[in-house]
């Protein structure tokens, strides 16, 4: 006697219930400068001022001095501008910037090149010359008004992004930084290391920065088909 075929139904499964309905997040838009247009306003500052310390103009000397503080460190404007003399610590053995007052209300230490550790010794020497404190207190960067504010590193900034057409609305002297940030990584994959340059609390706010970018693309179809 043949056995009837047992047939198994399974209930239907409600795939509407395991499908996510959450819109995926769009990845953030990070604008920033190619190593390139870096290196044109690093030369094109740094030409005004060697000419403004032939004629004896202070202008000039300081806004190399904040554009290479900027691009060769990541920091934030408000930073920038908060730096006192004695956050310089360029001794024997010491390449580092303190920044005494971040996003958060956090400090930390920021490493620089030694490029920059020259070029700071040497404007401290060059303040001294003209008259200007340089206690641990005193601000790095001052003016006819006083202490430069944000606002002022902002307008050195875009100032020099328009002499070159390089300034675009959204796109000025926070772009500095993400440059940084952009070119740090691509150049040595340590995120770690970045997010403490940067003074990120968290290492997901530095991911951004690993992203694949249209230069690595660029650099990725040189030869395809040659």
């Amino acid at each position: 006697m043949e056995t009837a075929a047992r047939i198994i139904e399974f209930p239907e499964l409600k795939m509407e219930k395991h499908v996510s309905r959450r819109k995926p997040k769009p990845m953030p838009d990070i604008k920033y400068y190619s190593d390139l247009q870096i290196k044109l306003l690093r030369r094109s500052v740094r030409e005004r001022a060697e000419t403004a310390l032939e004629r004896g103009k202070v202008t000039g000397v300081r806004e190399w001095m904040a554009i290479d503080l900027l691009t060769s460190t990541g920091l934030r404007v408000s930073e920038t501008a908060n730096i006192r003399c004695g956050d310089i610590m360029t001794g024997y053995g010491e390449s580092e910037l303190f920044v005494r007052d971040g996003k958060g209300s956090k400090s930390r230490a920021v490493q620089i090149p030694e490029h920059l550790k020259t070029h700071l010794r040497s404007f401290l020497k060059w303040k001294q010359g003209q008259g200007e404190g340089t206690d641990k207190d005193d601000h790095l960067f001052m003016g006819q008004r006083g202490n430069w504010t944000s606002q002022a590193v902002q307008q050195v900034v875009k100032k020099y992004l328009k002499v070159l057409g390089l300034y675009k609305n959204g796109k000025s002297v926070h772009a500095l930084r993400h440059s940084y940030a952009v070119q740090y990584y691509h150049k040595n994959r340590d995120l770690r290391g970045l997010q403490k340059q940067l003074g990120h609390s968290s290492i997901q706010t530095t991911t951004i920065y690993a992203d694949v970018t249209k230069e690595d693309i660029q650099e990725n179809i040189k030869s395809l088909w040659s």
